[in-house]
């Protein structure tokens, strides 16, 4: 009995070890947030990037130089190596005839019953040339001199960690990025043809 008195008080009194039990608890917070950290970064840097690359490949196409398919290529030749296995860039391509016209429809240009809908009798502007009224003005392609062009990019790409699917997060990052600009006069701008319903 008074052997395992002292072995108990011998035990209550030793500390050996007691740091490496602070640090057990301690390591598996400070890993989750270091890794949180690094996908964070991760998702900032992608982000970054890849607005970059597409100004940079937006202004290089204002020339008239780059199809819609050189843009892409380009587009994911420039970012290939920031991204892990999974990732996919999709890049889309639209023109307009002027800025005014970005993401809205077509002009209507008279409208006999002023309901602010096409009916029949009336006249619109067909800024894509495709003999059809539009709620998006704009033409798929790079256009022609002088449009204004809406390059959008979106990358998905699955997480560096699998901590947001522990947590209930999604488990892929998705950047969006677009910019807009003007091509370079190299030629006469196309007219926007008027069309009016029978």
């Amino acid at each position: 009995m008074i052997k395992l008195t002292k072995l108990i008080r011998r035990l209550r009194n030793n500390e050996k070890g007691a740091t490496l039990m602070e640090f057990g608890l301690v390591v598996g917070p400070l890993m989750m947030i270091l890794l949180g950290i690094m996908d964070l970064g991760y998702r900032g840097y992608l982000d970054t990037l890849s607005k970059s690359k597409l100004h940079e490949i937006a202004r290089e196409a204002t020339t008239g130089g780059l199809s819609v398919a050189q843009v892409t290529t380009a587009v994911e030749d420039g970012l290939e190596p920031l991204l892990v296995n999974g990732a996919t860039v999709d890049v889309e391509v639209v023109s307009y005839f002027d800025f005014t016209n970005v993401g809205k429809p077509e002009k209507i240009t008279i409208d006999n019953n002023s309901d602010g809908s096409l009916d029949s009798g009336d006249c619109y502007l067909d800024g894509n040339g495709n003999d059809t009224f539009d709620v998006d003005y704009g033409r798929s392609g790079t256009g022609g001199p002088d449009d204004i062009v809406n390059y959008t990019i979106t990358v998905t790409s699955p997480r560096l960690f699998p901590l947001a699917k522990l947590i209930g997060g999604d488990p892929e990052i998705v950047v969006t990025n677009s910019t807009a600009l003007r091509n370079q006069p190299f030629g006469a701008q196309n007219t926007i043809p008027e069309i009016c319903e029978p």
